[in-house]
Order: C-alpha cells, then sequence, then structure tokens
C-alpha cells in the first residue's frame, strides 16, 4: 500500500481551512459579470432543472462486483457510526488540536458523497433513512455545519461544495426515484443556500452563521457547472453568473505543459490564488467539472490518461508538472474513472478501476478487510473510501 498523505484526503477540512499556508498570486483577465455579452452554449445547456441531466448510466466491471461489495460493507460496518461516517478509522491522539479534521471528527462532505451513492444505487429507502440522519446531523442555520467534532461540537461554518454535493444527490434522487418531494425539498435548501453560500451572485467558499460573514474567494474545485447551472435556474438566479464562474474555471488552467487548474480565485484582487504546490485531487475535480459539461481541454485527459496507464498519478505537483509528492492516493484514481466516465472512455474507467480495486486491503484477517487503508497502522480515511464507492457506481 502506498504511503497516502492526511492532508490531501481531507478535502472537506481543506476547504474550509484554504487560507493557511504560502500562496503565489496569477495575475487574471475576469471582467465584471455586467460585461457578459455571450454564453458558451454547453453552460446555456447545463441552465436547466431537468433532472435528466443527472441520470447516469455506469459501465458495469463484472470482474469487480466483489470488490465494490466489500468496499460498501467495510464503510457501513466500520467506518458508519451512528448518523455520519468517522474521518479516519483510527482515533487520532491529537484529536483536540487538530485544525483538519481527523480521526473520529465527521465531515458533511462524507455524507454528502455517500448519499450520492445511495442515489445512485441504493433503495430510496435507503437513501431517504440517511438523508433524514444526514440533516439531524450537520444542519443548522439554514445550511449544513461541514464539520462535527469527535467531542460532538459543531462548526458554525459549511463547505458550499458539500451543500452543493447533498442538493446534487437530491436530484438524482428525483431523477431515479422519480419522486416529486425531493424538489421541494431542494426549493427549501435554496432558500438559503442562495442568501448565504452565493453572494453578490457569485459563490463563495463558506458562509459563517455565528459572524454572519462570507468567504471572499472560490476554490476552483468547487465550481461544478452542472450545478451551478441547475441550482441558478431553480432559485431564477441569471445564467450570465453561471457563465462567468465558468470562466473562472476555465481560464484557471495552469498551461499545456501541466494541463492542471489553480486551487483559488479571489472576486476583490480578481487572481488566482495557490498553495506550495498543485494538490492532485482539487486539479482532477475541476477537471471533472469540465467533462461534465463537455468543455474538457485533450491536454489534460492526455495527461491523465498517461498517468492511469503507467499508475504515476501523484498527489502533488509543481507548476511546471514536476511531482512533489509521489505519494497516491485510491481517491485520485477514482475521480479519474468519472472523468473517464463523462468523456465516454471506458478504457481509461476499467484502467483506474483496476488501480482503486487494487487499493483494497484483500487480507481477510485484517480488521479493515474491503476497506482503503494501511494495513499496519490502520490508517483508514472516509474521504478515500468514499469516492472510491462512488466511482463504482460510474
Amino acid at each position: 500500500m502506498k504511503k497516502i498523505k492526511r492532508w490531501l484526503l481531507l478535502m472537506g477540512a481543506v476547504a474550509v481551512v484554504g487560507g493557511i499556508g504560502y500562496y503565489v498570486l496569477h495575475d487574471d483577465v475576469r471582467q465584471p459579470i455586467s460585461e457578459v455579452k455571450q454564453v458558451t452554449k454547453s453552460v446555456d445547456k447545463a441552465y436547466s432543472t431537468s433532472v435528466n441531466h443527472f441520470l447516469i448510466k455506469p459501465y458495469h466491471l463484472p470482474q469487480l462486483d466483489n470488490k465494490e461489495k466489500l468496499l460498501d460493507r467495510f464503510l457501513v460496518k466500520d467506518m458508519l457510526v451512528g448518523n455520519s461516517f468517522i474521518t479516519n478509522y483510527k482515533v487520532s491522539r491529537n484529536q483536540s488540536k487538530s485544525e483538519l479534521a481527523t480521526g473520529h471528527d465527521r465531515l458533511s462532505e462524507s455524507s454528502g458523497i455517500w448519499l450520492r451513492h445511495l442515489a445512485l444505487t441504493g433503495t430510496q429507502k435507503e437513501y431517504d433513512d440517511f438523508y433524514k440522519k444526514t440533516k439531524d446531523a450537520f444542519f443548522v442555520d439554514g445550511q449544513f455545519s461541514y464539520r462535527i467534532n469527535a467531542d460532538g461540537t459543531r462548526s458554525n461554518v459549511n463547505a458550499s461544495v458539500d451543500d452543493m454535493r447533498i442538493i446534487r444527490s437530491l436530484v438524482e434522487a428525483q431523477a431515479r426515484f422519480h419522486d416529486d418531494k425531493y424538489s421541494k425539498e431542494i426549493n427549501q435548501l435554496l432558500s438559503t443556500f442562495t442568501k448565504q453560500s452565493i453572494q453578490n451572485g457569485l459563490l463563495v467558499d463558506f458562509y459563517d452563521t455565528k459572524s454572519k460573514k462570507a468567504s471572499h474567494e472560490v476554490s476552483l474545485y468547487y465550481l461544478s457547472i452542472k450545478e451551478l447551472g441547475y441550482i441558478y435556474k431553480k432559485a431564477n438566479l441569471p445564467l450570465k453568473n453561471v457563465e462567468y464562474q465558468y470562466q473562472i474555471l476555465k481560464n484557471g488552467y495552469i498551461s499545456d505543459e501541466f494541463p492542471f487548474y489553480h486551487k483559488n480565485y479571489q472576486y476583490k484582487t480578481k487572481k488566482y490564488v495557490d498553495g506550495d504546490s498543485i494538490n492532485v485531487i482539487e486539479s482532477l475535480l475541476s477537471i471533472l467539472y469540465l467533462s461534465e459539461i463537455g468543455e474538457e481541454k485533450e491536454e489534460s485527459i492526455q495527461f491523465i490518461k498517461d498517468a492511469v496507464s503507467t499508475g504515476t498519478l501523484y498527489n502533488a505537483y509543481n507548476e511546471k508538472g514536476v511531482p512533489v509528492d509521489r505519494s497516491q492516493s485510491a481517491a485520485s484514481y477514482a475521480i479519474a474513472a468519472m472523468i473517464a466516465r463523462e468523456i465516454g472512455d471506458e478504457k481509461l474507467y476499467q484502467q483506474a478501476m483496476m488501480i482503486v480495486s487494487n487499493f483494497q486491503i484483500a487480507d481477510k484477517t485484517s480488521p479493515i478487510y474491503g476497506g482503503i487503508g494501511d494495513q499496519n497502522t490502520l490508517q483508514v480515511y472516509s474521504f478515500n473510501n468514499l469516492m472510491s464507492a462512488l466511482a463504482y457506481d460510474y
């Protein structure tokens, strides 16, 4: 098992505490929203409340059926405690001192991924039961708290991408179960989401219900244009605002030399912001969002194909595309598989999912049998496992 970096896997925590660390600013040419004159065809298509846009017809890999079942069983048996998922199978000794979620902290991110999994492949009862548990655990002041600490204290801050993922699961549930009750629930969530997570017509990273203050930036790996198109249309928000955010995502492209994407965009300075390296999961999510609307760059896809075929999709790179962290995670390959599904590349999907399955623990005597983690240290992160479970659904 290749070493897995904690900071890479805890995406929900990183999303909210993104202001920590060293940053480099990159010039941008974004114009004011008022100057948006034309809308890209793919964005116009995404600006729709049709739930059928969210239906997924998965590739079926019979040789991985048992691996998929084992992973689901492990998640339910060993990572789902009460009404939500623990972040790590192993309790952290410095639990109370960590700024990032760890140990038996719980993230709405995890619940949102599992809700998507249930909406795509579970029964309606399973979905409804877990949605209720998720709302009971995380929903407060009109939004989903991004984190509940192991001691039960709940953050006043959300991560907008987590709320969006939960909303998407409701859309997928409506599409699959043909029940309008989900549309009513979405309307209720959007009544607050569009006031708190959308500021001046644009998505922001988070909103603090205690201080009544919002972020002034957006992470590019939050900008799911497909989801934003649905949300903005359903909430009667302008199409040009979706186009503006699409342009932010599109123009976050680093270079043909390294065809990944910047981390954040600051609305006030109109500049892109990065840490001291490019996080592969964040960039892969940005590429996934572009692929969902048919706007992925061929250079990005070729980079992913090459990395998957050689098993060299590393955790972090510099802006020249040189790996600065050669450890790997199953979640990266899981997202690569989702991208493959969106672009209709069955070979790439199979290659990526075979690598995902190889990360699973095959030792039947191990307490984490069927899960994805370190068999020696028993470090098992929910994000890695849940994203892999979701990739099996594609």
